[in-house]
């Protein structure tokens, strides 16, 4: 597996890859009402995807012909329990299992497309009710430097990653 390395505070949550959303969050006017209760990433075939924040593993496998990863974070950060992760659009690496406990940036799989990321409460007894993930995804920042016209060494460019929104606080 790999690690990827982000310091990642609780509230925040890694993008599952390394690129801009494709597709944004679509609040449906109800619960049975249209509407897209996911945010998509744009990406290519077989590029890393990770776990978006630390948790254990509920669900992995496939649903009709797409595989998903169910993350439920609630004995290992301090999201609020009721909240679970899905991530879809991805060919789950063999050693990936539900029940495994995953760190946040940890390697779940490989792109297969469009890569998913939905968020829900989970009431017991209600319908889970979909809440948009966009406010919590952390964004790689880069700082400003100056390179040369060759474009010919100088240093690698440091990423951090920070977070918009603070999370059921």
């Amino acid at each position: 597996m790999i690690l990827f390395a982000f310091l990642v505070t609780a509230s925040c949550l890694v993008p599952p890859v390394d690129t801009a959303v494709a597709f944004p969050y679509v609040e449906p006017a109800c619960v049975y009402c249209p509407g897209r209760r996911t945010i998509d990433f744009g990406q290519s075939v077989g590029r890393s995807v990770v776990a978006p924040m630390a948790g254990r593993i509920t669900f992995a496998g496939k649903v009709v012909d797409r595989q998903f990863v169910t993350i439920d974070p609630s004995r290992s950060t301090g999201f609020d329990p009721a909240v679970v992760l899905t991530i879809g659009g991805l060919v789950i690496d063999p050693d990936v299992r539900s029940g495994q406990i995953v760190k946040s940036g940890e390697q779940i799989g490989v792109s297969n497309g469009l890569i998913h990321l939905s968020m829900r409460y989970i009431v017991e007894g209600k319908p889970a009710r979909y809440v948009d993930p966009t406010p919590y995804v952390g964004r790689r920042r880069t700082r400003a430097r100056l390179i040369p016209n060759s474009r010919i060494g100088g240093r690698p460019v440091a990423r951090q990653l920070s977070c918009p929104a603070s999370f059921g606080r």
